[in-house]
């Protein structure tokens, strides 16, 4: 399984203190919903929100690359919001 695999995989289980176990202290997460989040413990709380928002929330995996210190990957995000609303479907740009 790879990083990514299994940082997808902890947070559909909504394990999210898992998805940043191994992060350093320079680490950052960015996307294009959200911007940039900026350590492990901003990051914890961002998806514990989303999973409030959306508790059936699912992230595939479509691409994943690495260079230069630096992990990307392209990912389809879809999920039902908590009161109710329309189901959501989102994928990141390449």
């Amino acid at each position: 399984m790879s990083q990514f695999e299994r940082i997808v995989a902890a947070f559909n289980e909504g394990r999210v203190d898992d998805v940043v176990d191994t992060a350093t202290a320079d680490y950052t997460y960015s996307d294009p919903i959200t911007g940039t989040t900026r350590g492990a413990t901003q990051h914890v709380a961002l998806m514990r929100q989303v999973l409030e928002r959306f508790p059936d929330r699912s992230i595939e995996i479509v691409n994943s690359w690495h260079g230069d210190g630096a992990k990307f990957a392209e990912y389809r995000w879809t999920g039902t919001p908590a009161d109710g609303g329309e189901p959501v479907e989102m994928t990141s740009p390449p």
